[in-house]
């Protein structure tokens, strides 16, 4: 573990959400799910399935897919689905498109649950009077109404959640690590943020907070990382050497 002589005492924690603090059956790349998963707005939505809107939405996905097509501003979920029903030559309203996107949504968020480390790290960190925040990029714009969803379990224990919608930006950009931080009333050296992407790392590490890779797997990661960590209960090793 390396240790920073720079680091206060730590305050607060960030955390990002998802195959960090919770699991999902589903890969990082939801290219897989496309077929099925639009198959489910056109039964929602009345609509016979055809594979040719099928083909021409899952196009449309695809150019959003930020696994394939990086960015880091992010757009907006009835912007997406605007663009498919629009190619589809279908005028969809607020009630189709929320039709649609509740559809297309349960599909990718099925079987989100948290880590067995989850819950004891939190709540630990509330004992502690440790502040703790999300900041979580999140999949084709999904509105706050459906991501949410999957910190129900979590939410009594965090003083504050972003995500990419919220912020306009998604990681790496410091925009995010900067509102947190605001939100959270810390300094960056106040402040862990443990993600398990490099990206989390990279934004991390950008403004100065110091970043901890949740590394469950045990493959050779080396992002840049200040400490690495294979569960998430080790991140109280880290705060008991910095405020003990």
């Amino acid at each position: 573990m390396k240790v920073s002589t720079n680091m206060n005492k730590i305050k607060a924690i960030g955390f990002d959400l998802g195959h960090t603090l919770v699991d999902s059956k589903n890969p990082l790349n939801l290219q897989s799910l496309y077929d099925d998963a639009l198959k489910d707005i056109l039964i929602n939505c009345g609509i016979p399935e055809n594979v040719v809107m099928i083909d021409q939405a899952k196009n449309i996905l695809l150019k959003y897919n930020t696994r394939i097509n990086h960015r880091e501003h992010e757009v907006k979920s009835d912007d997406i689905f605007t663009e498919i029903f629009n190619r589809w030559g279908i005028e969809a309203d607020n009630s189709v498109l929320n039709i649609a996107k509740r559809a297309f949504y349960d599909f990718i968020q099925n079987g989100c649950i948290p880590f067995d480390d989850t819950l004891p790290l939190l709540q630990k960190l509330k004992e502690k009077n440790i502040k703790t925040g999300i900041l979580t990029d999140v999949a084709y714009g999904m509105d706050n109404c459906f991501s949410m969803r999957d910190i129900i379990p979590i939410e009594r224990y965090m003083d504050i959640t972003l995500t990419s919608v919220d912020v306009g930006f998604r990681k790496p950009n410091s925009a995010g690590y900067l509102l947190l931080l605001k939100a959270l009333q810390v300094k960056p050296e106040e402040m862990l943020f443990v993600g398990d992407e490099d990206k989390d790392i990279e934004g991390a590490n950008a403004v100065n907070i110091p970043s901890v890779l949740i590394n469950r797997d045990n493959k050779d990661k080396n992002y840049g990382q200040l400490f690495t960590v294979k569960s998430l209960t080790e991140v109280l090793s880290i705060l008991c050497y910095q405020n003990c």
